[in-house]
């Protein structure tokens, strides 16, 4: 039996637009409606039988929210991301540098364009470090402490990226500023690595206009507050993603 999701039509809906509305169909409250939304990023729901996906579209038209109704079958699963460590600007597009090959892809080209963050815990920068991380794992096993534990000890680091589709959707850019070769740039590269990704951002946008872009992409390039757009893993990018590409 097929099942259906309902997800937020606009491509710029943030990520907790839909969070009120949630929370007074009586599934959530307002911080598990929240927390769902930074999992499942524009999407009212999940897995449903047509008649309750059909309801819950009725419901959030008359909340003012437009959403598409889709088989879960058929919800976009993003390609495999290829990941640049250069991004150079040519007349009509850009070349991509990868370690296998340099490619160009034409402004035009460009179908969506989104940005994201998350938290996530670093990563132990040497041997001893991981060690203690593995050492810390074993003790809560044989302790009983909750697995929870140790992951809160470890202190969180705010990812950036950017996914990059072209095409008819084959070709997906993961762009991660840290492993980024801003060169390019030239005079416009300063010393902050999350500056130059905003700049390269910028001069990315700008000319692919008719790509469908996300609400982080547009509080990041302007400056704006961003802890209310961060999502929860690198997986509910993936799905903001993939409900990009179902809304073009």
């Amino acid at each position: 039996m097929s099942v259906y999701a309902v997800a937020l039509k606009d491509p710029a809906a943030p990520p907790l637009a839909a969070a009120g509305f949630l929370a007074g169909t009586g599934e959530y409250n307002k911080d598990s409606a929240r927390e769902y939304l930074r999992r499942q990023p524009g999407f009212l729901g999940r897995r449903l039988t047509l008649e309750a996906a059909v309801e819950l579209r009725a419901q959030a038209a008359a909340a003012g929210l437009e959403a598409m109704l889709l088989d879960e079958a058929a919800v976009p699963v993003p390609p495999p991301p290829l990941s640049p460590v250069k991004i150079e600007f040519k007349g009509s597009g850009f070349y991509f540098t990868t370690s296998a090959a340099v490619e160009f892809v034409p402004y035009e080209a460009v179908t969506v364009l989104a940005a994201g963050a998350y938290d996530a815990p670093v990563e132990p920068l040497n041997l001893a470090a991981l060690k203690a991380s593995v050492f810390m794992k074993i003790r809560d096993s044989v302790l009983g402490t909750p697995e929870m534990s140790t992951a809160a000890r470890a202190p969180l680091e705010t990812f950036f990226r950017a996914d990059i589709v072209a095409g008819d959707g084959r070709l997906r850019l993961l762009l991660e500023p840290e492993k980024l070769d801003f060169s390019p740039l030239g005079a416009e590269r300063g010393q902050a690595s999350l500056a130059n990704f905003r700049t390269l951002l910028g001069k990315l946008a700008a000319p692919a206009f008719g790509a469908a872009k996300n609400a982080f992409l547009r509080a990041f390039l302007a400056g704006e507050p961003l802890a209310l757009l961060k999502l929860a893993s690198p997986e509910a990018c993936d799905l903001e993603l993939a409900r990009l590409l179902a809304a073009r």
